[in-house]
């Protein structure tokens, strides 16, 4: 038999828990510092709410199913009509294992389909581990279709939409939203990804919020010198740029971040820190301008080329109309494909 399953984001946990106890006239049946769940039987209903997304509002709908029979038919029925889907099979997320698929319908909301194998102490298994353990946030290879972040403890993608109007009209995130957060990753974060970072925060026109690090940052903390010359040469602010672990940004602490681009072949393949908030990820492939042997002018034309590939594919990013930048598998499907173009 199944059972309905809507997951929100909201800023207060103990405020919405009065408010949906007081709706449902039920406690819920599990509360933990930043989830709750309740299991209603009228209607079916398993209804949660947690605060680890970016903004308030819906995160995902989905069927909760009773055996793996049920998980087959509908897996079955969506691969029967063409649906993009995503196979996690057995995984955690939300202090449950669950084996899973989900299916993005035409509006990009995520569709979760599952059968809960157990609880976890957790709000999944990654948290226990350290960080360069833990599952994949973006691996080499992964698919184009829109759907929820991949990994192994990949769920509950933010959707934004604004809860006090959501059925009258579509959500809209106008100039008065926080700016979107970008971090883009390489391996030293000497070089490409600090270039990405200072000119989306240089084009951003405050809708987007840039940062960068790596999984092996420089000792010095200094990036690539002739990346800092081809910044200023370009007219573009070079303070404060700096050499960092990734680990700064899977904190709990950290700010969110709503889009994570891998920009180096090897980061993109590298075990990635369980980011919060599950951010959209895509991989923009570019060639190391710090690599291969020649004179100081033609290393920096080389910076200056990357500099300029990188520019072309953010103002295209820039460029999206809001709704493309709405939620993180919207978010997601329009970076890849700008990756590909």
């Amino acid at each position: 038999m199944k059972r309905f399953h809507v997951h929100l984001h909201v800023s207060d946990l103990g405020q919405s828990i009065a408010f949906y106890s007081s709706l449902f006239a039920a406690r819920p049946t599990r509360i933990e510092k930043d989830y709750a769940k309740w299991m209603l039987e009228d209607p079916r209903v398993n209804f949660a709410i947690s605060t680890r997304g970016n903004r308030p509002g819906l995160d995902h709908l989905g069927f909760q199913v009773d055996g793996a029979d049920e998980l087959g038919e509908l897996k079955g029925r969506a691969e029967a009509a063409g649906m993009a889907l995503r196979d996690e099979g057995a995984t955690t997320c939300c202090y449950a294992r669950s084996a899973k698929h989900w299916v993005t319908d035409p509006q990009g909301v995520a569709w979760e389909h599952f059968h809960t194998l157990g609880n976890i102490p957790v709000f999944n298994d990654a948290q226990a581990l350290p960080a360069a353990a833990a599952a994949a946030c973006c691996p080499t290879g992964a698919p184009s279709v829109p759907v929820p972040a991949s990994g192994a403890a990949a769920c509950c993608g933010p959707m934004a939409q604004n809860p006090s109007n959501a059925a009258d009209k579509e959500p809209s995130m106008t100039s008065a939203r926080s700016p979107l957060n970008v971090l883009f990753l390489c391996t030293h974060n000497s070089a490409r990804s600090i270039l990405a970072e200072a000119l989306l925060n240089h084009m951003g026109q405050g809708r987007f919020k840039a940062h960068s690090a790596g999984s092996s940052p420089r000792d010095s903390q200094q990036p690539h010198s002739l990346g800092l010359q081809v910044l200023r040469n370009a007219g573009i602010a070079t303070d404060g740029l700096r050499s960092k672990s990734w680990s700064e940004f899977a904190a709990l602490d950290a700010p969110q971040m709503d889009l994570i681009i891998t920009v180096c072949d090897n980061a993109a393949g590298e075990v990635c820190p369980i980011w919060p908030g599950h951010p959209a990820t895509a991989h923009w492939g570019y060639a190391d301008p710090s690599e291969g042997d020649g004179t100081e002018a033609q290393k920096l034309e080389a910076f200056r080329h990357t500099l300029h590939a990188i520019k072309h594919r953010l103002e295209l990013l820039v460029a999206l109309p809001e709704e493309k930048l709405l939620g993180q598998t919207v978010l997601q499907s329009a970076a890849r494909q700008l990756a590909a173009g």
